[in-house]
């Protein structure tokens, strides 16, 4: 049987008991597109992460009201590697924002580069919430506690300007980067890695990112398409992290 997962808001853990209500586009989708009834099992991923609960109260389209009836489990700590990935294809971006979830980034800086295609960067400026509904959906699927930070669009030297007031490391993907270089995995840091777009950073972002500091990380000899960069890079950051 399915498990039906609602999401609560990033705040304080609730405790079992007391009914509490969800915001009115959770509520909605529990009430209209689930067609909860009161009594229904399911499960809440919150800030503490996964808590079984019991519907009690639905008035739809945007009302529902669930109590906890355990308590919270399968809580992580996440010290997310940050991406800065460069626009692409609107149906591989939607992809990475999913898989950029279960995998744990910190957040996600949509770029635009020299090579970011018009038609993209200009999808980009209207998909942010999109992106968001995407982010969240996935959140519920993988039990996620915390959501995804997902940013403005931004050009590379906007990333950079801001980039500049952090003393965490920088990265980026580079076929001649080290496998790991220095300081990727510090503790108590999040690094940001930059992800160009198809066809790579141009000389003049490389040289940009280099001169604020940021390193090459390679991922092997093969070309990647971005999206598989982005979650490849997540993949060995997590298990470095984790090993």
């Amino acid at each position: 049987m399915r498990t039906i997962r609602l999401s609560w808001p990033p705040a304080a853990p609730l405790a079992p008991g007391p009914e509490v209500f969800l915001a009115p586009e959770q509520a909605r989708h529990g009430a209209v597109v689930l067609r909860l009834t009161p009594g229904a099992v399911v499960e809440v991923v919150g800030p503490a992460g996964l808590a079984p609960a019991r519907v009690t109260t639905v008035f739809p389209p945007a009302g529902l009201g669930l109590t906890l009836t355990g308590p919270w489990a399968r809580a992580e700590s996440l010290g997310g590697l940050r991406l800065a990935l460069a626009l692409i294809q609107g149906p591989r971006f939607d992809w990475a924002v999913e898989k950029s979830v279960e995998l744990g980034a910190g957040a996600l800086t949509p770029l635009i580069t020299e090579r970011t295609k018009g038609a993209e960067a200009r999808c980009g400026q209207s998909r942010g919430a999109r992106w968001q509904r995407l982010a969240e959906e996935a959140r519920k699927q993988c039990g996620r506690s915390t959501p995804l930070t997902i940013s403005p669009v931004m050009t590379l030297k906007e990333l950079l300007t801001e980039a500049g007031a952090s003393a965490e490391p920088g990265f980026y993907l580079n076929p001649g980067g080290e496998p790991r270089p220095a300081g990727l995995t510090s503790a108590g840091e999040t690094p940001l890695l930059v992800i160009g777009p198809e066809g790579g950073l141009s000389p003049a972002e490389t040289a940009a990112l280099e001169t604020a500091g940021f390193r090459p990380w390679g991922l092997g000899a093969a070309i990647l398409r971005s999206e598989t960069a982005a979650l490849a890079a997540l993949a060995v950051y997590r298990a470095a992290r984790e090993g």
